[in-house]
């Protein structure tokens, strides 16, 4: 059949080849962007993470009487992580059940877990980060983020100023 003068398109068969080549890119795709949403959980974890050590330390900065800390649950649960005030009724330096806790849980995807490495490898520890008056740090060390894919961050907290740096 001849189409008539002046009409410009596609046929039906040029439109059923491009959605069939569009599928197949589509299909070799998906693998390649299961990685990197991983990634990006990975990083969102760890900056979360990150926040709550900043907020702890600027909150222990604004009333030097008040220790605030993160701890990071890296043995009974090893994506959760939480921010508490270090009272002086319970052990200091320490999360108690006596200690209020200041923000609320974050926990991370299923496939996202925190880890502290032994303190003699730089971890910090009893799983916890206590921020004094000052700003400083009562111990320092890192916590390490794992993806399931087994790419890290790692969040460093150091002692002497408090500061706080994701790697």
């Amino acid at each position: 059949m001849k189409p008539a003068k002046g009409c410009k398109g596609f046929t039906l068969i040029e439109v059923m080849v491009v959605i069939v080549i569009v599928g197949l890119l589509a299909t070799l795709a998906v693998p390649n962007i299961s990685p990197m949403v991983e990634t990006m959980k990975l990083r969102t974890a760890a900056n979360a993470v990150k926040r709550q050590m900043i907020v702890a330390r600027t909150r222990a900065l604004s009333d030097p009487n008040t220790h605030v800390g993160v701890c990071i649950d890296a043995r009974s649960n090893p994506n959760r992580s939480f921010v508490f005030f270090d009272v002086a009724s319970g052990t200091a330096y320490h999360c108690d059940a006596t200690d209020p806790v200041y923000m609320g849980v974050y926990i991370a995807p299923s496939n996202i877990r925190d880890s502290i490495p032994p303190v003699a490898a730089g971890g910090i520890q009893d799983s916890v980060v206590v921020f004094r008056g000052d700003g400083s740090a009562k111990n320092g060390g890192n916590v390490i983020v794992v993806n399931r894919y087994g790419k890290t961050r790692t969040i460093s907290v150091l002692a002497s100023t408090g500061r706080v740096k994701l790697q």
